[in-house]
């Protein structure tokens, strides 16, 4: 049993490893492009890394402990969840490339068909999914297929942590095209950080989707893969309509990103309200992070993940703060899930 609960711990920590490095450099470049832009946007996002570090330092202590019972291998299920993984991403690819309809369209099919026909395996397929998104300018059919396998090892290994926070599936897909990247020595694409003419509607869009999602997942039970499907491919298809091919395509894709947040369970946000803040950091991040590492699919979840961990990591502090000032009983606990 204690080999096996070290292997258990093992598995967490380099899933935690994984997830964490991805997460900090989307933020790192983020925080890194803002600072030569705007003061008030660097200023925002540097408060959200102090608590995405605080949240991070709190789940390090969970990953490092993880040697629980439930915590056991189960070698037929970590095989049909890597599978899952891997036929979402091919399926996804398929549609979005081969079919030509998008990745925003191909990924929200595939959630909502995985969600009402797999049900058990929705949320890997789901993740595969993201790996899908991926742009055949960086990943060819080769390349996508290794991301989907490497995707699958890094969804098994960290199937312990994080969990309950909205973008975890995209950041596991983000590392498997990352990892694939690099591999098959595909350089990752960078475009322009957008101006605030279509900035605006982004942030807009991206908390009415971040909010909607949890509405649809938590309020109406319908769960986090099929709401977040069913917000997503809605972007996809009405906002190129109504706001042009370029900057409809980029408002899906932050309404995309956004429904990810949304995603996150009540274990972790009890209130919908928090989304708005979630869904304002996403948009922050897709624009000044658009000059760096493009084109891998998995970059919107770890946009999201990066969100709604900062979020959490700032409850907590926020409460902490207020209890040692005084402002709040002593005896109310601090959040601590």
């Amino acid at each position: 049993m204690k080999h096996l609960a070290s292997h258990r711990r093992i598995a967490s920590i380099v899933g935690f490893l994984i997830l964490a490095a991805f997460t900090y450099a989307v933020y790192g470049t983020g925080l890194y492009q803002a600072s030569s832009l705007s003061i008030v946007v660097t200023a925002i996002l540097a408060i959200w890394v102090l608590g995405l570090t605080y949240e991070g330092v709190r789940e390090w202590k969970f990953a490092y402990a993880a040697d629980s019972v439930e915590q056991r291998w189960d070698l037929p299920t970590d095989i049909l969840i890597v599978s899952s993984v891997f036929l979402g991403a091919t399926v996804t690819y398929w549609i979005s490339i081969d079919l030509g309809h998008g990745a925003v369209i191909a990924s929200g099919l595939v959630g909502v068909f995985a969600a009402v026909l797999v049900k058990p395996y929705a949320v890997p397929a789901y993740c595969g999914a993201f790996v899908g998104m991926s742009s055949s300018a960086l990943l060819d059919w080769p390349g996508l297929m290794l991301a989907g396998v490497i995707a699958g090892v890094v969804f098994v290994l960290g199937k312990h942590v994080f969990n309950g926070f909205g973008g975890k599936l995209g950041t596991i897909a983000f590392a498997g095209a990352v990892f694939a990247a690099l591999i098959t020595g595909s350089p990752l694409l960078s475009s322009p950080v957008p101006g605030w003419d279509v900035g605006r509607l982004l942030v807009m869009y991206c908390i009415f989707g971040a909010v909607l999602t949890f509405v649809i997942s938590v309020w109406f039970g319908q769960g986090p893969v099929l709401a977040s499907a069913i917000v997503a491919l809605a972007a996809g298809v009405l906002l190129p309509s109504l706001h042009g091919v370029e900057s409809g395509a980029l408002l899906a894709i932050g309404v995309t990103s956004a429904t990810y947040a949304g995603m996150s369970g009540t274990n972790r946000f009890e209130k919908a309200y928090w989304m708005v803040l979630a869904g304002l950091l996403c948009a922050l991040i897709i624009m000044y992070t658009s000059p760096f590492m493009g084109g891998a699919g998995g970059k919107l979840g770890t946009t999201a993940f990066g969100a709604v961990i900062g979020i959490r990591g700032l409850i907590v502090i926020g409460a902490r703060v207020q209890r040692l000032l005084g402002l709040r009983d002593p005896d109310d606990a601090v959040p601590e899930s």
